[in-house]
């Protein structure tokens, strides 16, 4: 391995003879240092050359140290700033650590404990450039999951849908169930590149939402009509239930279709054959609401228990269901239940995690009722969108 080279440190201040001790007392410690003598100076050396670290005065002519310190952040220099002055107060420092300042000296110091902070900002500096540099490999990776694995994926669905569909020659009925299982199983693999790639952009806030209004039911009534196929395929029963109300919820259609498909997808996954999953959709007002039990570690967004009506989406089944010590975790981030039935069937413990963000992100909550052995229910609360309510024509509540 190279040796590291020495870090290079700006020293800037208008008197000369602080700045020559500060100069040879951090070359002594193997630090290659420069001199500029204002602030409009190190700004320009900032500008041209490499510095790890400036260590810079307060007051100084022309530009002072914390309008220097300012610009340089506005300029986005990576340069960790030390500030130092002899006519310091606890709101100059307060106003250099707010503007970037990573450190405050008052004057005279002693060499010694100038040197100690010197090596510790300079260490933080190395472990921020760590900590970035890790980021833009994560973010490569992520952007390699995207590209270079999903395209071939994709072909090699294509190819494989074409021999099931008899294109190159005759496929008996087991060979086509076998080609079906495979082309399942390559959606499975993009459908969680996907759920990695949306979980990471929403931590990053770089996730392209557009909120619009649209009927529940009719994205319910889609997503039966999708995986109806791959539901009778596994022997599993889907149906569909709405109280066909017009009533709007405002959501990103796209990411909206793709929750209610994950959780699909987990009801088929975990549900035997002869069971039965029901997607159900219905208006509630908020008296109704109330009765809804929701899990502590289900936190509503603020205002939510004052709004007068709610769209409840759930998805049932069957299935072996979930231990209720679990239920506060599978919504985490790498997170499954140890389910016995469909745990064959694997996955990244990613699709709750992505159907969390995403419902959170239309001010609306999502939690799961289920007890070992008796199914599971999972539940979506999302506000009505203003104006296309037809909750106030529902029955009373002694009427109901």
């Amino acid at each position: 391995m190279a040796p590291r080279k020495p870090e290079r440190i700006l020293i800037v201040d208008d008197e000369a003879d602080i700045a020559a001790i500060l100069k040879l007392h951090l070359e002594d410690s193997g630090y290659i240092t420069a001199w500029a003598g204002n602030g409009q100076a190190a700004l320009q050396m900032l500008n041209d050359g490499a510095y790890s670290l400036a260590i810079m005065d307060v007051k100084m002519p022309g530009i002072s140290g914390v309008e220097a310190l300012k610009q340089i952040r506005e300029a986005g220099l990576d340069v960790a700033v030390i500030m130092m002055t002899a006519h310091g107060s606890e709101d100059l420092v307060v106003e250099c650590m707010k503007s970037g300042a990573v450190d405050y000296v008052c004057k005279p110091f002693s060499l010694d404990d100038m040197l100690q902070r010197v090596k510790r900002a300079v260490a933080n500096r190395q472990m921020v450039l760590r900590k970035n540099r890790l980021e833009r490999e994560k973010e490569d990776f992520f952007f390699m999951l995207s590209h270079d694995l999903k395209n071939p994926i994709t072909a090699v669905i294509g190819s494989i849908d074409i021999m099931r569909e008899g294109r190159l020659g005759p496929v008996n009925v087991e060979q086509a169930e076998y080609l079906q299982s495979a082309i399942e199983s390559c959606n499975e693999i993009v459908a969680m590149i996907d759920n990695l790639l949306d979980v990471q952009r929403f931590e990053a806030g770089r996730m392209p939402v557009v909120i619009r209004p649209y009927r529940p039911a009719e994205i319910a009534a889609a997503a039966v009509e999708r995986f109806s196929k791959a539901a009778e395929y596994e022997g599993v029963e889907l149906s569909l239930e709405t109280d066909g109300d017009t009533t709007e919820v405002a959501v990103d259609r796209n990411l909206m279709a793709r929750v209610v498909a994950n959780l699909l997808v987990n009801a088929i996954k975990f549900t035997p054959a002869g069971g039965n999953i029901k997607l159900s959709c219905r208006c509630v007002r908020s008296t109704k609401a109330h009765r809804i039990r929701i899990p502590v570690y289900c936190v509503p967004p603020a205002g939510f228990a004052n709004l007068q009506c709610f769209v409840c989406i759930s998805v049932s089944d069957s299935g072996n269901g979930i231990p209720h010590e679990h239920l506060d975790h599978i919504f985490e981030r790498y997170t499954q239940s140890h389910n016995a039935i469909g745990r064959e069937r694997g996955g990244a413990g990613l699709g709750l995690a992505f159907c969390k963000m995403a419902v959170e992100s239309f001010n609306g909550i999502i939690w799961a009722e289920s007890e070992a052995g008796l199914g599971s229910e999972f539940i979506i609360l999302l506000p009505c969108y203003p104006g296309t309510s037809r909750c106030e024509k529902f029955p009373s509540e002694e009427q109901s």
